[in-house]
């Protein structure tokens, strides 16, 4: 739950990232409570991150305190502000890389075809057969 990486798990245990490893492959009910651990911040991370892709706002409260004329200080009072933090644009292209990798990654696959070449291998191919 402290989104420890398996090396850090390992080493807070005092064992080898491979003792731990093997005990995943040979206790199951182990390997699901690591996992169960795991899933509550993988989650507040990625609602982080979704929010952070398309923006939010929240409420800033701030003590202040005034002086009067005199030096003497003056009831403090809350000021409450709302604040905006604009959708981010590297947090939206993280997700969309990563939930829609088929229209946004990076590298597309791209399948040209041209009638009129096939045919002219077609026939070259053709005519090698010929001569032989």
């Amino acid at each position: 739950m402290e989104g420890l990486t398996d090396k850090e798990i390992a080493e807070k245990l005092g064992i080898a990232k491979s003792t731990l490893n093997n005990w995943k492959n040979e206790h199951p009910t182990f390997l699901d409570s690591l996992k169960a651990g795991k899933e509550p911040i993988d989650a507040k991370v990625q609602n982080s991150l979704y929010q952070r892709a398309i923006g939010y706002s929240y409420k800033e409260k701030k003590v202040v305190v005034e002086l009067d004329s005199n030096g003497n200080q003056k009831p403090a009072r809350i000021e409450t502000t709302e604040k905006i933090v604009p959708p981010d644009t590297t947090a939206q292209i993280f997700w969309l890389k990563n939930r829609r990798p088929d229209l946004w990654r990076d590298k597309q696959e791209v399948e040209l075809s041209n009638p009129f070449l096939e045919l002219m291998k077609a026939a070259a191919d053709g005519e090698s057969e010929d001569n032989r």
